[in-house]
């Protein structure tokens, strides 16, 4: 009995004291663009924030829709999730549309991925070195998964993506 409660205690401190995890899986894009959707993006060995590798969306022409993105569950428990993502810029145009720009957009969802809201955690245009953006976004009710888009969103230019972040996080970690 005594090594079952002793057993109990280190696992539950263990528990306790864990680091969180992000929740985006490769965002570092050191596997390719390997669990991420779309086939618009390229690795760029490069130009890149750390790591061996970046993602990179190139449009010379056009104005369509080119991104990438990746589906993640919203752990237990989660009140919030800190978003953190570097972003590089060449020549992006811009548009009509504040959207128009080269953009990381989170879209919260239910289980059956039907949008219940979204927030832009970047949009830029012009050309810009590498930059550190982050924001804290509040889980809306009912929210089950989140989709981070990573595009050219309707606009021509290049965008650089490097060390994608969504981390979870207490009502106590958020209210700091």
């Amino acid at each position: 009995m005594k090594p079952f409660l002793l057993f109990s205690l280190l696992f539950l401190s263990t528990i306790m004291n864990a680091q969180k995890v992000n929740l985006v899986k490769n965002g570092g894009f050191e596997r390719d663009i390997a669990n991420w959707r779309g086939d618009v993006a390229t690795i760029s060995p490069y130009d890149k924030k750390s790591g061996k590798n970046g993602a990179l969306i190139n449009q010379y022409t056009g104005t369509e829709w080119k991104g990438i993105d990746q589906i993640v569950i919203i752990p237990r428990n989660t009140y919030a999730v800190e978003f953190n993502v570097w972003i590089k810029t060449e020549s992006i145009e811009g548009g009509k549309e504040p959207y128009n720009a080269g953009v990381m957009i989170v879209e919260f969802t239910d289980n059956g991925e039907k949008k219940i809201s979204s927030e832009p955690i970047a949009q830029l245009t012009g050309t810009t070195d590498w930059t550190n953006y982050k924001k804290n976004v509040k889980i809306p009710a009912d929210a089950q998964k989140i989709r981070i888009m990573l595009a050219l969103a309707q606009t021509s230019g290049s965008i650089y993506f490097d060390d994608v972040k969504a981390m979870p996080l207490s009502e106590e970690e958020y209210s700091k």
